[in-house]
């Protein structure tokens, strides 16, 4: 059963809102300092069509519910938790990840965080299960580039531009890292512990010498309780068969509705590339949210108008103004949202728990 929950409002519910409104002022500050032809970028969502760019918007935010389905899923194996407010907490995490510089390289602990302080929950418990959700969707990304990039290469490749020789190579030394990570994830865990147990002791040489506490967390024995812990929540929440393929089945809708909104933006200026093109492109061009950027600001759109420009021969200026649909559909839109869901949750307007406890599934 669903916990139950009451309004109550956080005591320092009005400060976080501030901080929130801080945060988004300072971006709107950096835009402006850099100095950006918001004259031209006018020019180009007005000259689109607004129906499919509605349509771009709607297909952003299903990606983004559905993406949360599977958050859900995986953490409701490990602890009792309302589904919707699992969601609005997922959103708000990605909020956290698209604003902060390397948000998405700590996108797990982030969003781990934000559920476990929102719902009250343990938080080795929910980053075991955002782990398994996390890489549920990454490989979800992988499946629907590798089917688009097939897709293309069997039906326009040989009508657009060159590149798919160099881009195959690249997708196929990609594949073969995160194969090798998944490997040890789940049978070479002797080798993720040594990695750990190294970098435990790095840490306790460096920042365990000016904070004890930290040194003291890092040590061998706390290490080792801690990996304990997150493998057993992550064998809870994927050792149910049918479970894991209905989060994979939430992170694949979710891939192929947020890849529309390229396909979309497209559209919107009068350009009619294959749909293929926009399934490789997207998931591959997640990879640039890697930066240290907010949101991967600046890589994401480069690398997609490149690959596109590399692939097709398209011209520049329209593979510009379908990126730029793109990303105000899938970046700042989910900005904008995410941004609300936090202050929303942020202020207690949701409730919180009446007993304060979350009583956790029994374990299969």
């Amino acid at each position: 059963m669903e916990a139950s929950y009451a309004v109550e409002p956080k005591p320092n519910g009005r400060r976080r809102i501030a901080f929130g409104l801080g945060v988004v002022a300072s971006l709107l500050a950096v835009v402006v300092v850099a100095d950006v032809d918001w004259s031209a970028i006018a020019a180009e969502v007005v000259a689109a069509d607004p129906r499919l760019l509605a349509a771009a918007f709607l297909a952003s935010l299903l990606a983004q519910l559905a993406w949360s389905s599977v958050t859900a899923t995986f953490l409701g194996t490990v602890e009792s938790v309302p589904t919707d407010r699992v969601r609005v907490g997922y959103l708000a995490g990605t909020f956290a990840k698209q604003v902060l510089p390397l948000g998405h390289a700590g996108g797990v602990p982030l969003l781990a965080y934000v559920l476990a302080e929102d719902l009250e929950l343990d938080y080795r418990r929910t980053f075991a299960a955002v782990t398994a959700s996390e890489l549920v969707i990454f490989l979800g990304s992988l499946v629907v580039a590798v089917a688009g990039f097939g897709w293309f290469v069997l039906t326009a490749a040989p009508a657009a531009g060159g590149g798919t020789g160099t881009v195959a190579v690249a997708l196929a030394a990609v594949l073969a890292v995160v194969a090798a990570l998944v490997g040890c994830l789940r049978h070479r865990r002797s080798a993720l512990r040594r990695s750990a147990l190294a970098g435990g002791a790095v840490g306790r040489a460096t920042v365990g010498r000016l904070l004890p506490r930290a040194g003291r967390r890092l040590a061998p024995d706390a290490i080792d309780r801690g990996l304990a812990d997150f493998f057993e929540a992550f064998d809870r929440a994927t050792a149910d068969r049918r479970t894991v393929v209905r989060a994979a089945a939430f992170a694949l809708c979710g891939w192929l509705l947020f890849a529309l909104p390229l396909h979309l933006g497209f559209l919107a200026v009068g350009h009619h590339p294959p749909l293929a093109l926009s399934l490789f492109v997207v998931p591959a061009a997640g990879l640039a949210t890697l930066l240290p950027t907010p949101g991967g600001l600046g890589g994401t759109e480069i690398g997609a108008a490149a690959a596109i420009v590399l692939l097709t021969g398209t011209a520049v200026d329209v593979v510009a103004a379908a990126v730029l649909l793109y990303r105000v559909a899938t970046y700042w839109l989910v900005v904008l949202v995410g941004g609300v869901c936090s202050l929303y949750l942020s202020a207690g307007l949701g409730g919180r728990p009446v007993d304060g406890e979350r009583s956790r599934t029994d374990a299969e």
